[in-house]
């Protein structure tokens, strides 16, 4: 279990994103050879490239809180003004 929110063992670094608060945070890139990256996003990355703010489904409803602390304390939409907020 993991420690800090009571979830099982994670997969992966991959598996582990899947528990994220947002659609958007839940990107990852490692550099591939001299030219090379790959990407790992398991909520692809339309929300990132779009500029939406999307809570994952545990954050929905179930962690909301959790979900609406990280905006007020992020201070993202001060930073991004073309931000938006989604919520499905």
């Amino acid at each position: 279990m993991h420690g800090r929110n009571g979830d099982a063992p994670y997969a992966s670094a991959t598996d582990a994103m899947r528990y994220w608060p947002e659609t958007a945070t839940a990107v990852a890139a490692r550099r591939r050879g001299s030219d090379g990256c790959d990407i790992a996003a398991p909520f692809g990355l339309d929300d990132l490239l779009d500029l939406v703010l999307r809570p994952t489904s545990r954050f929905r409803v179930e962690k909301r809180t959790i979900y609406e602390d990280r905006i007020r304390t992020k201070g993202w939409f001060g930073s991004w003004p073309l931000l938006t907020r989604a919520e499905g």
